[in-house]
This record gives structure tokens, C-alpha cells and sequence, in this order.
């Protein structure tokens, strides 16, 4: 895969960019599914978010010590040369956490990893992984929490247990994170099989569409994921077929794509109050090129888009 940056791939740039890619590779029901061309494939999107994207964080979920091991093969030591690897695969009942963090260690050191799950009538509830560090650039700590709820083909969208798993996870930052602090920068991101509309992500979470309404009220998150419902930047109608969110379903009835994939920010970081503020410009649905033999995502076991966020610099 080539790359379009004309400077050295190494050479940070202003701001802290976030990524977030649910790879396909290991589920937890199927952990080595993946054949030699699945890593890759993965490993030329991985290129890309490091080369062309310029992600100094990358989360990646759907992962396992198998596949973490098989795609570092394939991912040439001046792509990640820079970058830590963090894995996530803390148990939780019978199952277990599947996620993998990249990190710039210049740019982000993670200090802390911690699994937040919830018992619940005999069973254990993955809610999210907090990964939790200092930027160089900055005092203030920052707090990534990286979700992948259960898929709508085990828990239906209507299902009351949706909405418990996202108010357990605003009650649980709150009690953590927000009480102690009321202007942490924390992001939460992840495969949240909901659409931003929908009940949890909204009501429960409270993720608001509305900059108005967060900064009227510090205590709503803010997510710039709705405009993601619709294509960005807009594209005339005939260069595309439908307008892409990040999860492709070949099978559902009435859209192909879903908006399941999001980044979500604390008030503080959305208006700049502790040092970092969001650049919600560059906060996206990740475009990724061709890759070898023509094929292009979806395609095969990637049903789903990586996204980034990009953080500005803010001094308070």
C-alpha cells in the first residue's frame, strides 16, 4: 500500500489522532478464523491508519494472542516501529476481552489497563476497557474506553439489556472518572451495534447531537457520529451506491450500512477545557484505499470500516 504523506511517516503531527478498527480477524466464538491473506489485508489497512491517517492511537478489536501475533508478522517494523502494542484479553466469566492498542510511546504512554464489566443474573457483561495515559504534550491525563457490545443478532435492538450495558457504563464513568474530575478528557469508542439514534447511545449514555446543549450542560457527552448517518464529506449521488456508515450487512432488509462504529468525547474535550479539544473536522469514518488485487473493504471477513478522531491542541 502507498502512501500519500510527503514526510517522514515518524514525524508526529500537531494533535493527538485516535483510531478505532473492529478487524474481523478473532472473535471470540471463532479466535483463528483468519487465513494468511485476512493479516495482510489487515496489516495494509493497519499501514495505512499509521502512514496515511497518522493515528498515534489505534484500538483494534476482534483480536486474539493468535492473531496479534500473526498480524505483527506481516506489518513491516517501519510502519509500527514507533509504536507500543497493548493487549487486551483480560477474562470476564466464561469469555474474555479481544482488543489490541497501538500506541506513539512519544506521544502516548499508557499507564493503565482496566477491564470494566458487570455481573448480571449468572453472567459476566464486557462494558469496555479503559486505557489511561499522559500525553507528552499536556498535564491532563487522558482516558480511552474502548467498547464492542453484543451483536444484534444475540441481543435485538429492542432488548432492555442494551440499554443496561450503556447506563452501566455512563453510571461507572461517572462514578470513576467524572465525579473525581469533572473536566477529564475521555473518549469512548468501540462497535457499539447501536446507531447513535438509538435508545442506549442517546438516553442512557447521553451522547448528544447537540454542541448547544453539552455546552449548556458539562455532564452530556458529545457525539460527532451522528453526521455519520450520511456521507462525509458529501459526494454527489451518483458516485455512490448508498451513503456509507462504517458496518456493512449484506443481508439486512432495507440498508446495507449501519452507523455501529463510534467516537465519542467528554464536554471537556469538545470545547477545550483541559488542554486537548476536538477537531471534529477530522473525525471520521476512515477512508481506505484499494488494496492489493483491487479489492477494497467490505470484502471478505472486514465488514467494518476503521474511524478516527482527531484532537487539537488546547491550551486552558
Amino acid at each position: 500500500m502507498t502512501t500519500d504523506q510527503a514526510t517522514d511517516q515518524h514525524t508526529p503531527v500537531p494533535g493527538l489522532c485516535i483510531a478505532w478498527w473492529n478487524t474481523g480477524l478473532s472473535p471470540t466464538r471463532d479466535p483463528k478464523r483468519a487465513q494468511e491473506t485476512d493479516f495482510q489485508t489487515a496489516a495494509a489497512v493497519l499501514t495505512h491508519l499509521i502512514e496515511t491517517a497518522r493515528a498515534d492511537v489505534i484500538v483494534l478489536g476482534e483480536m486474539s494472542e493468535y492473531s496479534l501475533a500473526e498480524l505483527r508478522k506481516c506489518c513491516t517494523d517501519g510502519a509500527t516501529g514507533p509504536y507500543g502494542w497493548t493487549p487486551a484479553f483480560h477474562p470476564a466469566g466464561r469469555s474474555h476481552f479481544s482488543m489490541c492498542l497501538l500506541s506513539r510511546t512519544d506521544r502516548l504512554e499508557i499507564e493503565e489497563v482496566k477491564p470494566i464489566t458487570e455481573k448480571r443474573h449468572g453472567s459476566v457483561i464486557k462494558v469496555g476497557m479503559q486505557f489511561s495515559g499522559r500525553p507528552r504534550q499536556g498535564d491532563h491525563r487522558l482516558h480511552v474506553i474502548a467498547s464492542h457490545w453484543p451483536s444484534r443478532l444475540h441481543l435485538d435492538r429492542r432488548d432492555p439489556e442494551r440499554t443496561h450495558i450503556a447506563a452501566f457504563l455512563r453510571r461507572w464513568i461517572d462514578d470513576r472518572i467524572l465525579d473525581f474530575d469533572a473536566k477529564a478528557n475521555v473518549v469512548l469508542l468501540g462497535d457499539y451495534n447501536d446507531e447513535p439514534f438509538d435508545e442506549g447511545m442517546e438516553r442512557h449514555l447521553c451522547a448528544s447531537r447537540d454542541r448547544g446543549k453539552v455546552l449548556r450542560n458539562p455532564s452530556l457527552f458529545y457525539n460527532p457520529f451522528w453526521r455519520h448517518l450520511n456521507r462525509f464529506p458529501p459526494s454527489p449521488a451518483e458516485a455512490s451506491q448508498c451513503d456509507a456508515g462504517s458496518y456493512f450487512h449484506h443481508g439486512d432488509r432495507f440498508s446495507h450500512w449501519h452507523t455501529f462504529d463510534q467516537l465519542i468525547v467528554s464536554s471537556a474535550l469538545l470545547f477545550g477545557r483541559s488542554g486537548w479539544r476536538l477537531d471534529e473536522a477530522h473525525t471520521r469514518v476512515a477512508t481506505v484505499p484499494r488494496l492489493e488485487g483491487d479489492k477494497q473493504l467490505p470484502h471478505g471477513l472486514f465488514d467494518h470500516l476503521p474511524i478516527i478522531g482527531h484532537l487539537d491542541r488546547h491550551p486552558s
